[in-house]
């Protein structure tokens, strides 16, 4: 099931905690950060569809 934009950015949320704690290794923070570029590209998506739907709407 796809997640929700809000359930996206607080995924996000915890991997920039996670990538900002002085305790996570190199390895982990690097595929921290992976994931997080594609939530960041879901959320864009997620954003980019809403903007569409908006546009619809506005032309009825």
């Amino acid at each position: 099931m796809a997640k929700t934009y809000e359930e996206l950015v607080g995924e996000l949320k915890d991997i920039i905690r996670k990538i900002e704690d002085n305790d996570t290794g190199l390895d982990e923070s690097i595929a921290l950060y992976e994931r997080g570029a594609v939530i960041i590209r879901q959320c864009e998506e997620l954003l980019a569809s809403a903007e569409l739907k908006i546009s619809m709407l506005g032309r009825d």
